[in-house]
């Protein structure tokens, strides 16, 4: 570790942290400091300028040079951000005074040729020194925390952060979309634990919790309930909540008779589309709240037909059919998502005859056909002799098996040999396929396969897998299945036939011996993918977090902070963030909801102080600004254009509108883009301005995903797109780029629906002024899934102004 000199006040210094190899393996650090020191920089450099050394390190040498600005050169911001600005804090530095420069994500890790990657990094460091020299002190805005959380989703995952968070005193309420809670682990009847070899019952763990989130007075549950939005900042959320009527009052005493008198029968949801429930129902037997609920789109009364036959039986006058939509809204200082799962679609995979031939099922109907509370009460029979009418193909989680009754025939056949196929919709390069693994089922085709083993030991099953993943102290469950005489063959198949009498052919290449084998069998099991829920997707989108590939709530680091989400106050666990079993689920949202009451007690809070400011000798009160789509600026008595913080978002919005350049967004000053531009730009550089949020992400992501694009792509971080002006586009053009490209996020969320379409409007007015110039500006739309596609934008902008030159 060396240092430069440190002489006077007024100074700024470099600290370049190896990161383990991961940035110095890639760049001449020693280079980088030379050349830095040659222009007269402080500059220090350390393995792990995250660790406690680092930051003593750090704040070491501000109070020894008396420093008042500070570049740290390391990973990306999202990562180590928030402790390097507590560190510079500690020392009295006002967090402005702070810049850090990816060296890791955006240089390192996407530029393979070392000198490329060593030169970028001395321009991104310049250009935080640059920035610097137009510092501008942020102040610091606080606001009490609501004492109140919001849990989002009521399976094993929400029912369980619900209850830690209540239990430690904070008050907890719990939206589920549905009548009931319970989730996904009310379907799967039993369960397996990785240090036991029996199969527990899945409702003695779950009902008790229900009943318990029922009765707790630090929680309100709200069932039938869905989030419409979410305003506000973190600690202060306002959500808003969309109620749909039961049509079932809660005095309801859950008797029955009304769903024993109702005529009409429609689709269970809970037993995957069979015909076993009616109109008026309860979602489940030990559903929480144990109230009836009135289908609207099946009830012949609410359908304007004359019926009321569950009113008449009703003996303590619960129907109302008179109930109306709700709209509740909550003040909350957190939330976690716990929004779950659902089963692949495997109809994408016609070759295995789902949806065509009706002997074939999910492991999830193959549950709830095992389930005591199934459509043939705990009876394994082939699907064919209690499903008269051919299954309809639907891309949800389970297929409607039946459009008359359920009821098996009388000449029934327990199914002598049944074939398992796994990595359905998993592990598959192929188009409509994950490339991930689920996780959960290997473990779950060998629970299935023991638990017909121990009630039907004649029944021959055989497992088609890749691989399979029964991971930790789960590999004794393995060899106890292996020892119950199922058979395993591996590979995957190519196809199911079905033969006159509703049999079964599975046609595979034994991978281990090479041959082609067909095997018989009177039910086939497909292992299905577990993939975001649809109430996973839209709350993603609501809330505006971000998300992988796949549509699974990303998480801010995977390790450091596994349940935190993009959002500040937001959190997530269970299936909403990758797919799991039961158990990892309920570790997962214990910590989540630590996380959360943590976040909730650290009051008040300190809000994100880069949002709009108002110089007041500039504004003219000409009232352009107030257009602002939040609302966030008003006048107020005095006439004054006055901010809410609260509201602001910071997207910059108001600078386009505001033509006597009064109004600026803290820490994204013209001054201090302009200097950002002239410390990174050389001749020829495609300059990119990334909006901070999703494309950001993607932008890190490129470096994650080990993709390259050229080193004279220099990115620069903006607020969103708005903020960057005819001005700017000119004074980068002047500084050496040879064109400018605008990163947006996409409008998946509230803010960026409001966003977006401003951002494409704006960069189109930018086009039309700057007249031939306006040739050089091009836009992107990205997605976190878009990582590849959005190098791939680099690079080729990168080669056209190489062919240019």
């Amino acid at each position: 570790m060396t240092a430069g000199t440190t002489d006077g006040l007024d100074k700024a210094a470099v600290f370049i942290c190896h990161c383990s190899g991961n940035i110095s393996e890639h760049v001449d650090v020693d280079a980088v400091k030379k050349t830095l020191k040659a222009e007269g920089i402080s500059v220090f450099d350390y393995e792990y300028l995250c660790s406690s050394q680092g930051q003593s390190l750090i704040k070491n040498k501000i109070l020894e040079g008396n420093l008042n600005r500070v570049v740290i050169g390391s990973c990306t911001p999202s990562k180590h951000g928030t402790l390097f600005r507590k560190c510079i804090q500690e020392t009295g530095l006002n967090r402005a005074g702070l810049e850090i420069a990816n060296l890791r994500e955006q240089c390192a890790w996407v530029h393979p040729d070392k000198t490329g990657a060593t030169e970028k990094a001395i321009s991104l460091l310049r250009a935080k020194l640059k920035r610097l020299e137009h510092i501008e002190p942020l102040e610091e805005i606080k606001v009490d925390i609501a004492q109140q959380a919001l849990v989002i989703g009521g399976g094993i995952a929400g029912i369980t952060a619900a209850l830690n968070l209540a239990d430690n005193g904070i008050s907890t309420f719990l939206v589920e979309k549905n009548s009931s809670i319970g989730g996904q682990m009310a379907k799967i009847g039993k369960i397996f634990s990785p240090d036991k070899l029996a199969e527990e019952c899945a409702m003695c763990s779950l009902s008790p919790l229900m009943n318990e989130v029922a009765a707790h007075p630090k929680i309100t549950l709200l069932t039938w309930t869905e989030v419409e939005s979410l305003s506000g900042s973190a600690g202060n959320f306002t959500v808003r909540l969309k109620k749909k009527p039961r049509y079932v009052k809660d005095s309801c005493t859950a008797c029955g008779r009304c769903s024993r008198v109702c005529p009409t029968p429609v689709e269970d949801e809970f037993n995957c589309g069979y015909m076993d429930k009616k109109a008026i129902s309860l979602r489940f037997s030990q559903s929480v709240p144990k109230i009836y609920c009135i289908d609207p789109d099946y009830c012949l009364q609410l359908k304007g037909e004359t019926c009321g036959k569950c009113a008449d039986a009703c003996k303590t006058g619960a129907i109302d059919f008179s109930q109306k939509e709700e709209i509740v809204e909550l003040n909350v200082g957190a939330v976690v998502v716990a929004t779950g799962f659902e089963e692949y679609d495997v109809s994408q995979k016609p070759q295995y005859g789902y949806g065509i031939f009706e002997n074939v099922l999910t492991q999830m109907e193959l549950a709830r056909v095992l389930g005591i509370n199934g459509p043939t009460k705990g009876e394994l029979l082939r699907i064919s002799d209690f499903s008269k009418a051919s299954a309809v193909s639907t891309p949800a989680s389970c297929t409607s098996r039946c459009e008359s009754s359920s009821a098996p025939s009388s000449d029934a056949e327990t199914p002598k040999r049944i074939v398992m196929i796994q990595c359905v919709g998993s592990r598959d390069e192929k188009e409509g396929g994950n490339r991930y693994c689920s996780r959960y089922c290997c473990m779950a085709a060998l629970k299935h396969a023991s638990l017909i083993k121990k009630k039907y030991p004649e029944i021959e099953i055989t497992i088609c897998y890749i691989d399979m993943r029964a991971f930790g102290f789960y590999e004794n469950y393995y060899r106890a299945v292996q020892d119950t005489g199922v058979k395993f063959v591996r590979g995957r198949p190519a196809e199911v036939v079905e033969k006159p009498d509703k049999s079964l052919v599975v046609r595979v290449e034994d991978t281990l011996n090479q041959k082609m084998r067909e095997l018989p069998a009177d039910l086939v099991v497909l292992s299905a993918a577990m993939i975001p829920s649809p109430g996973t997707r839209k709350i993603a989108s609501v809330l505006n977090l971000s998300q992988d590939e796949s549509g699974f709530i990303k998480e801010r680091h995977s390790k450091l902070k596994p349940v935190d989400s993009s959002l500040d106050g937001i959190f997530v666990c269970g299936t909403a963030q990758s797919p799991k079993d039961v158990t990892d689920t309920i570790a997962q949202s214990g910590l989540a909801a630590i996380r959360a009451r943590t976040f909730i007690t650290d009051s008040p809070k300190m809000l994100d102080n880069e949002i709009a400011s108002v110089n007041q000798l500039l504004c003219t009160r000409c009232g352009e600004c107030l257009k602002c789509p939040f609302e966030a600026l008003s006048l107020n008595e005095g006439g004054r254009v006055v901010l809410d913080p609260l509201i602001c978002t910071g997207c910059g919005y108001c600078t386009e509108l505001c033509k006597d350049g009064a109004v600026q967004i803290a820490g994204f000053t013209k001054s201090q883009l302009k200097a950002e531009m002239e410390g990174v730009l050389e001749e020829g550089d495609v300059l990119g301005f990334v909006n901070s949020g999703i494309a950001s992400l993607t932008c890190d992501n490129i470096g994650n995903s080990v993709l390259t694009y050229p080193s004279n792509v220099k990115l620069i971080k903006v607020p969103t797109c708005l903020v960057v002006d005819r001005e700017l586009v000119l004074h980068a053009l002047k500084h050496g780029a040879s064109s400018v490209l605008f990163v947006e996020d996409p409008p998946d969320s509230p803010r960026a629906e409001i966003i977006y379409p401003l951002t494409t409007r704006h960069v189109e007015k930018l086009k039309e002024e700057l007249g031939d110039s306006g040739n050089r500006i091009y836009f992107k739309k990205t997605y976190v899934p878009n990582t590849k596609g959005l190098a791939g934008t680099f690079t080729r902008l990168a080669r056209e102004e190489e062919v240019i030159r």
